[in-house]
């Protein structure tokens, strides 16, 4: 066995301290550059992580379709799948930005977009895609003269034509589908 190995074998090191030290070992080798990137990217994993501690497996972060963190100017830029969601999250901004400073992130802002049509992910495009259920056409029966007569006798003191010509069509459609439903449970 080599020497390294039978030091390394006979000391502990607790996880998080052998990080901790290696994080630091790398940054000390780096140039200022690329120190400033590496420093860059950290901030940009707090960002994403408060906002996961935040938002995800919510109503809201199911709509959102992209993220993406602007150093330059302190911003989240967050895509949404509809303009609708879109609305919704901007009134939510400073309620979730106060969220993520409880995570451990200081963002200046978030800026809220939607994804551009066809730049959807397919998992968004599901959700946007109105389920079509298979339902049975609904009960329907067609009304006697007389019920008929009824429903124009209701209706006739009403002096507006078109309200009196909506609301007898409203109780015509009622009546039909009552009287259906029903036709439906006598045997």
């Amino acid at each position: 066995m080599r020497r390294a190995n039978y030091e390394r074998a006979n000391g502990t090191v607790a996880f998080g301290g052998f990080l901790d030290a290696e994080r630091q070992r790398v940054l000390a080798a780096a140039t200022p550059e690329r120190r400033a990137q590496m420093e860059a990217a950290e901030e940009s994993r707090a960002v994403y992580h408060a906002w996961n501690a935040v938002c995800s497996g919510t109503r809201e972060g199911r709509h959102v379709t992209g993220l993406r963190y602007l150093p330059e100017s302190n911003e989240l830029l967050v895509y949404l799948d509809s303009p609708s969601w879109t609305q919704e999250m901007t009134l939510l901004r400073e309620i979730i930005r106060a969220r993520m400073e409880r995570a451990g992130a200081h963002v200046d802002g978030l800026v809220f977009k939607t994804t551009a049509p066809g730049h959807t992910p397919p998992a968004a495009k599901e959700r946007l895609r109105p389920a079509l259920a298979e339902r049975p056409p609904a009960p329907h029966a067609d009304l006697s003269d007389a019920e008929r007569a009824e429903i124009e006798h209701q209706v006739a003191p009403i002096e507006d034509q078109k309200l009196r010509e909506a609301l007898e069509n409203a109780m015509r459609a009622s009546a039909e589908w009552a009287k259906g439903v029903q036709s439906k449970k006598e045997p």
